[in-house]
């Protein structure tokens, strides 16, 4: 494959994952007004797992040294352990469109941490991107404070989600030098399913009597299609481009959201609201923008 045809396909399974997971919010939302939310991150996870596992058992790909096993475990606490709690408890108490830009803050608060580490360096852009986001995010939050099925709180959970996913980003590029995507994913969630296979045993079963065949396909749509299709696709491209570069098509998630919380949910678009996603959009871009440097954009791949 050539170079140039290598770079539209990567940023195509990328647009891929970015779609999916826009959508994502609007699934969890239907699927836990009835199922636990332990037991549906442990069914997430495990039909990911299960498919992850059958392909890479398929094409004899899952062997990884014990030292890259103990580091993969502790990063399955941040993510998909920390970051798939705090969201998912994050969109059962505030809207779906709400969830998604915040959660579109991730590249932001990876910026912050380079900063600290000396990795980046601050300009007036990437500073007003930084203050031109959270402005974004405070419209959003501040315009929902009296709409039905918002929470400060349910916005305040989706920050937890944020620190973990961004903390993960920094560590996982080293990982991705070592080994395969398909092997960061599958064990990914593998070590989530020692966590939320216990959780998932105290709920109630009572859901399954009452379950329909839409939030049946909702759980698949999120464990084939979320989980193990659109974290597959972000890791692949993670071995072609930067973190910077994968992080800043984040920005088009939040848009996904709405839209789709408009035209399938009846969400009500205030002008509040479209200020608020599109400052946090225009902000997190203008973090981005720029923010690569020649010697970040390809990853050896392990």
């Amino acid at each position: 494959m050539t170079s140039d045809k290598r770079s539209v396909f990567v940023y195509l399974v990328l647009g891929f994952a970015m779609l999916v997971w826009g959508l994502s919010f609007l699934a969890i939302k239907d699927v836990i007004s009835h199922v636990p939310i332990f037991t549906l991150l442990f069914l997430r996870f495990a039909v990911a797992t299960i498919l992850l596992g059958s392909i890479g058992g398929v094409m004899r790909t899952l062997a990884v040294p014990w030292r890259d096993l103990a580091v993969l475990a502790g990063l399955a606490i941040l993510s998909p352990i920390g970051y798939f709690i705090f969201e998912t408890y994050g969109v059962a108490n505030t809207q779906p469109s709400h969830v998604s830009v915040i959660i579109a803050a991730i590249p932001t608060v990876v910026f912050l941490i380079a900063l600290a580490k000396r990795q980046e360096h601050a300009t007036w852009r990437k500073g007003a991107g930084l203050v031109t986001t959270y402005v974004g995010i405070f419209l959003l939050v501040v315009s929902g404070l009296h709409e039905p099925g918002v929470s400060l709180l349910g916005d305040v959970l989706v920050f937890g989600a944020v620190m973990c996913a961004a903390v993960r980003t920094v560590l996982i590029k080293d990982v991705l030098r070592r080994i395969t995507p398909l092997q960061l994913t599958f064990y990914q969630f593998l070590f989530s399913l020692v966590i939320f296979g216990p959780l998932a045993a105290t709920d109630s079963w009572s859901w399954v009597a009452t379950i329909t065949a839409m939030q049946v396909s909702e759980i698949l749509f999120l464990g084939v299609l979320c989980s193990a299709g659109a974290f597959l696709a972000m890791h692949y491209a993670l071995t072609h481009l930067s973190a910077t570069q994968v992080a800043a098509t984040a920005s088009f998630i939040p848009v996904i959201t709405l839209f789709a919380a408009v035209l399938i949910m009846g969400t009500k678009l205030s002008l509040l609201k479209g200020l608020g996603v599109t400052a946090a959009v225009a902000g997190v871009l203008l973090v981005q923008i720029g923010n690569v440097k020649p010697q970040e954009i390809m990853l050896e791949e392990g």
